[in-house]
């Protein structure tokens, strides 16, 4: 790790333009962070940098007074100097329905977890760290959602996917730091959102469904792993989503799976991340589906792209045949767009096969630095498209998700029937 991100677990406080400097070569964006307006109607403090400034003195602050680990400091610390790092990609002017000018950043927490998720290996930060800052970034704005839709199914969807705890000081951070409208109410809807999690046993909970793991390993004592990852992903799925309350209807709902069921992969990185390699070698018993291989076949050449729609097509029939004869099959693309992986995910979901993600998040540095070598090398602007376009997956996309560092290494796996090895 660089000497000032040792410094902050250590107790240090250095300011924003200490941290541009230190950092600055890994986020461009944070220069940007002074040219970003904000509409004074909620952030009067200023532009991005100012109120970044305020909100990394708050985070200070609250890791103190919250006696924070080392590592959780620096989580939450990190997480306070780039949560608005999208803002820079997303800040436009429109009308509100007054027709009155406003300045808006839609998407911006997604937007800048994306950014981040390439960019954050570059620091050697542990696995936990950089999965939980891009977590927090990722989902600052939905405490105060789910705060308003109050449901247990919605705490529990925000809690096995971020820290509560440390979401809410961030959170905390963020109001304090800057000067707007109702300022006061949303602190108060932070106490009780906290109390709410408090009471349901999921502050610092690391598995919301520790109830419904032992239930299903319970009722399915001798059943192979992937039919009790199964029942217990696709029911959880099926409480968020309303369907069920109970991790008996969980069981029950699974029960024609237990005939057998297909099992779907679906890989999620940029070009040169090693999803190939790593597909060869991990799982050589899956029929693989890859575009580039039908890009090849189709119109004989991987990166022709003028055939997209029936190279889509064949693909989405050979899954189709794989996911009929409730077989294991893998899909190879990059998926890097959500609506992209909806496709292959949608597929698995539609046939009852557990469906898993296995998302490449090598640091950019290594992006590019691979590509010359490369059997097949991809154009430095395609690749720069991939990596500043990306939409990483949220874990409610998928059964199980699996996350792998550039040597294809898991540093990390949710869903895979044991509690989530950080988030």
């Amino acid at each position: 790790m660089r000497p000032l991100l040792e410094a902050i677990r250590a107790g240090g406080r250095p300011d924003l333009e200490a941290c541009r400097s230190a950092l600055g070569d890994v986020f461009p964006l944070l220069d940007r962070l002074a040219q970003t307006e904000q509409d004074p109607l909620w952030h009067a403090e200023g532009n991005v940098a100012v109120h970044t400034e305020r909100v990394l003195a708050e985070a200070y602050g609250l890791a103190e007074e919250e006696a924070l680990s080392a590592d959780q400091r620096l989580t939450l610390v990190l997480a306070a100097l780039l949560h608005d790092v999208g803002k820079p990609l997303t800040t436009r002017r429109s009308d509100d329905p007054t027709g009155r000018s406003r300045i808006v950043s839609p998407r911006h927490a997604d937007r800048g977890r994306s950014y981040l998720a390439y960019r954050l290996p570059e620091l050697g930060l542990p696995d936990e760290v950089q999965r939980s800052v891009m977590a927090l970034v990722g989902h600052h704005h939905d405490l105060g959602r789910t705060f308003e839709t109050g449901t247990p199914a919605a705490y529990r969807r925000l809690a096995r996917q971020a820290d509560l705890r440390l979401l809410y000081l961030l959170e905390v951070a963020d109001l304090r730091g800057r000067t707007g409208e109702g300022q006061g109410s949303r602190l108060e809807d932070l106490e009780l959102f906290r109390l709410q999690a408090q009471e349901d046993g999921l502050w610092e909970e690391t598995d919301p469904y520790a109830e419904w793991h032992a239930h299903v390993l319970a009722a399915l004592p001798d059943a192979p792993p992937a039919l009790r990852d199964l029942t217990l992903q696709q029911g959880v799925l099926d409480f968020e989503a309303g369907l069920i309350q109970t991790p008996e209807e969980a069981v029950s709902r699974a029960y024609a799976s237990r005939t057998g069921s297909p099992e779907l992969v679906v890989v999620c990185g940029p070009s040169g991340s090693g999803k190939s390699s790593w597909i060869a070698e991990q799982l050589p018993g899956h029929a693989v589906v890859s575009l580039d291989a039908l890009r090849d076949e189709l119109a004989g050449k991987r990166a022709d792209q003028s055939l997209n729609g029936q190279v889509l097509q064949a693909a989405k029939e050979r899954l189709r045949v794989e996911l009929r004869r409730k077989g294991k099959v893998v899909w190879d693309a990059t998926n890097l767009r959500r609506t992209f992986r909806q496709v292959p995910v949608g597929l698995g979901f539609d046939y009852g096969a557990l469906v898993t993600l296995a998302v490449f998040l090598p640091p950019v540095s290594a992006v590019f630095g691979r590509n010359p070598a490369r059997l097949h090398t991809v154009p430095a602007q395609v690749l720069a498209q991939q990596v500043e376009g990306a939409e990483v997956p949220y874990l409610p996309e998928a059964h199980r998700t699996l996350w792998l560092d550039e040597f294809q290494r898991a540093t990390g796996q949710v869903g895979f029937g044991v509690p989530p090895a950080g988030r």
